[in-house]
């Protein structure tokens, strides 16, 4: 009895999450009443800003996630090994900060961009997601199971940190970096209020944008976008959802 109510629940769960996916899909093959591929010929060929939205939203993802894990691993190596004075009052911070909604940020980061003179440009929308903190604490929980004479071993041969980094500590981390990249090119690639917010030319926006514009395109050109626009993640996850696993169980959460 107990498992067919596991299964009763699961399939009920699968069969709300699927079937949003399978409504966008099926309103991007009905034109007319009949199943046809016009919807998609329509997007391909009639609705050009459909490419550099696509592009865009491309770009944005891939840079901001190779510019996090830069600015990650060195940030939750300095957690792990640092000694100053605040150290856990500032660790502590960057939980609040990674636990509060995007939209009480979104304000401080507008000002903040408009006075830096990079409002309404692609850094815009790049420099704020560089410094994301939810990568930093998955990595630091991850790191802490890294045993330390590896790291002292490391020191007796270089004093370059990076070079500690580099050669003793991101070898070990390679399972929890796909995992922690996974997660943040899928953040970036569905990312709605900055390019909103941040952006005015529409060659700088995102798909997400072209996909949220109902007054302006029908209901079967988005439906076609949709199903384009989730492609990208469903291969990302196919093809790397055993590092996603791994990275996620965290060895030392104490």
């Amino acid at each position: 009895m107990k498992k067919v109510i596991n299964a009763v629940i699961i399939t009920i769960l699968t069969v709300l999450f699927i079937f949003p996916v399978a409504a966008a899909i099926i309103n991007s093959l009905q034109f007319g009443g009949t199943i046809t591929l016009n919807n998609y010929m329509e997007l391909f060929f009639d609705c050009f800003i459909f490419y550099p939205m696509f592009w865009n939203s491309l770009f944005y993802a891939v840079v901001i996630t190779l510019l996090q894990l830069i600015v990650i691993i060195p940030c939750a190596f300095g957690f792990i090994q640092a000694k100053f004075r605040g150290r856990d009052t500032l660790y502590v911070f960057y939980i609040m900060l990674m636990m509060m909604p995007l939209q009480v940020t979104i304000l401080p980061n507008f000002i903040g961009l408009r006075d830096l003179g990079i409002l309404y440009t692609r850094l815009g929308i790049i420099l704020p997601m560089i410094f994301a903190p939810f990568g930093v604490i998955v990595m630091h929980q991850y790191m802490k199971s890294i045993d330390d004479s590896i790291i002292e071993a490391a020191r007796m041969d270089t004093s370059s940190m990076v070079q500690i980094i580099l050669t003793a500590v991101v070898p070990q981390l390679r399972v929890c970096i796909f995992a922690v990249a996974l997660f943040v090119f899928a953040e970036c690639w569905n990312m709605v209020e900055q390019p909103l917010l941040f952006l005015r030319d529409n060659k700088l926006k995102t798909l997400t944008i072209m996909i949220s514009q109902t007054d302006t395109f029908n209901t079967a050109i988005l439906s076609s976008a949709a199903v384009i626009f989730m492609i990208p993640i469903l291969l990302v996850y196919l093809f790397f959802h055993e590092y996603l696993e791994k990275g996620l169980t965290l060895k030392d959460l104490s």
